[in-house]
């Protein structure tokens, strides 16, 4: 018995013995006796924002009722190979601003406790990441102020302004200085780039960064001719090859004594200068004919007036015969003016049958239309591609005002090869609808695809009447959907407001603007929620008027 107590007695000393051993290795690892790390800050955070970053850190362990003076470097690596900048704070906290470190540049913080006359420096506590995202006094870049060799800046109007440092993405970077009256007026025409460059534009107020942009210059044209005014241009399109690209130099071209057939070929006809306000082309009408037919304008302005011009485009199987079978390629009408058309923009129902005639894709990409149909009394929509197949429609950033009296017909139930397109957005269309067509759109029973985002539609009818119903699509299966999009002013008859039947409608708002059917000039108002109630905060409607 004896022997077992002992044993007993031997066991629980042990246990003893590790219990202690294990408490006192606890209390070692709690409290660190190392100077370095006993006076070590700890927790540092950063919150960054346009133009400074906060830090904050911990008291150290056990430094109560003791001063302490910090360091805080920046470096752009978080092994600290080089510090970008260093600084001193007798505070729990820094605030380090763009004048110290680089805006738009990837940093990392650390902070020691200084040495004091019985303490050692500390060892470093180091940051996450952070980042300094700078002012941005640069507004949205306007598609057609992008050319091939130049580009047109716009900035909030500041004094002080000085630079603009454009970097191409490879080669040399330059320096465009800035006058008074550029930083007053807000926007700096810039000439001389390469095309098909992209470039970061860096502004600047002396050394102080103040907006970061990025934008790519058009690839370079190679025009197959160009001409100038005097020139035959009648003549040169009518001999021009197929994939031929004509170029006009700044000035008027008379198109206006007869229609200009685009016959069996997809060319393109292009301003030089990239500005419509620059080349102006008086035009009967421009017709596309036959099978293999497209064309691609680009830059110009289109005068109906001297031609007393029915349709700016016109979709024919031939001259002899209109209504024979043809199959087009695409029409692009991009960065253009088109105004003084009296019955429609574009008509495409000539064919005898359905589907007699096909095309691949409309676009209007960039493009000012106006006073193309005479609401009271045309009988034909602005688009009116009634009886002819086509496989996607685009209005991107475009404005269409006194126009006919509908936006788009497509009502003769083809029984396409592919369910059509009609794609809107960021565009803005006033004064229009009239003779009781459809507002929008009249599909019928053809099925017919149609989404409208980011636009703004005003003011209907402009006289006459409409439908209740701004669109009218019955077809199974199809997508009706208008999404961030801005609308007032859109009636029957009188007050009685029109309804967008099966279309789903998203994020829609019903904000007056101070236009009428007459207006003109579509700038949103200052300080107008429209102006970042699109996609992104973007602004709703054509950009061009954003601002």
């Amino acid at each position: 018995m004896k022997k077992y107590i002992n044993s007993i007695a031997c066991n629980l000393l042990f246990v003893a013995a590790i219990a202690i051993l294990i408490a006192s290795c606890k209390k070692s690892e709690d409290v660190p006796t190392e100077p370095a790390r006993i006076f070590k800050p700890g927790d540092l955070s950063v919150s960054a924002g346009a133009t400074s970053a906060k830090l904050k850190w911990v008291q150290p362990l056990l430094s109560t009722g003791k001063a302490f003076k910090y360091t805080v470097d920046f470096a752009k690596d978080s092994l600290f190979s080089t510090v970008a900048y260093t600084a001193t704070s007798d505070t729990l906290g820094y605030t380090v601003t763009e004048e110290n470190i680089a805006v738009r540049t990837k940093y990392f913080a650390r902070v020691r406790a200084n040495a004091t006359g019985d303490q050692p420096a500390s060892k470093y506590i180091v940051s996450s990441s952070f980042t300094l995202t700078g002012t941005q006094l640069y507004t949205a870049l306007r598609d057609n102020e992008i050319q091939e060799n130049g580009v047109t800046l716009r900035f909030t109007p500041t004094v002080g302004l000085s630079s603009i440092v454009l970097t191409p993405a490879t080669g040399t970077a330059v320096t465009v200085a800035l006058s008074t009256a550029d930083a007053a007026a807000g926007l700096k025409a810039i000439t001389g780039l390469t095309g098909g460059i992209k470039y970061s534009a860096e502004l600047f107020s002396g050394k102080t960064s103040k907006g970061l942009l990025t934008f790519t210059t058009l690839a370079p044209t190679t025009y197959t001719v160009k001409l100038s005014p005097g020139d035959d241009l009648a003549g040169t399109i009518a001999s021009a090859a197929n994939g031929a690209v004509i170029g006009l130099n700044p000035g008027t071209y008379d198109l206006s004594a007869a229609s200009t057939f685009i016959t069996q070929k997809t060319i393109t006809l292009k301003s030089i200068s990239g500005d419509p306000k620059t080349t102006l082309v008086k035009l009967k009408e421009i017709d596309i004919e036959g099978t293999g037919a497209g064309i691609t304008l680009s830059g110009i302005e289109f005068d109906g007036a001297a031609g007393s011009a029915l349709y700016f485009i016109n979709y024919i199987g031939s001259q002899a015969n209109n209504a024979s079978a043809a199959t087009f390629t695409n029409v692009t009408v991009d960065n253009c003016i088109v105004h003084n058309f009296t019955t429609a923009f574009m008509r495409g129902n000539r064919g005898t049958n359905v589907k007699d005639h096909k095309i691949g894709a409309i676009t209007v990409n960039n493009s000012i239309v106006y006073d193309a149909g005479a609401n009271a009394s045309s009988a034909y929509y602005a688009f009116h591609l009634d009886n002819m197949q086509f496989t996607s429609l685009a209005i991107t950033k475009s404005t269409f005002y006194n126009f006919g009296p509908g936006l788009f017909l497509a009502s003769k139930t083809l029984n396409a090869d592919v369910v059509p397109s009609i794609t809107v957005s960021y565009s803005t269309f006033n004064g229009f609808g009239g003779n009781s067509k459809y507002a929008l759109l009249d599909a019928a029973a053809n099925p017919v695809n149609m989404t409208i985002s980011n636009s703004i539609l005003a003011n209907t009818p402009k006289s006459g009447t409409v439908p209740a119903a701004a669109l009218r699509a019955t077809a199974a299966g199809i997508t009706l959907s208008i999404s961030n999009t801005n609308y007032f002013n859109l009636n029957s008859t009188g007050t009685t407001a029109l309804t967008f039947a099966t279309a789903t409608l998203t994020n829609t708002l019903t904000t007056t603007l101070p236009w009428t059917a007459t207006t003109t000039d579509f700038t949103l108002p200052a300080g107008s929620a429209l102006r970042t109630a699109g996609t992104g905060n973007t602004a709703l409607g054509d950009p061009r008027w954003a601002y």
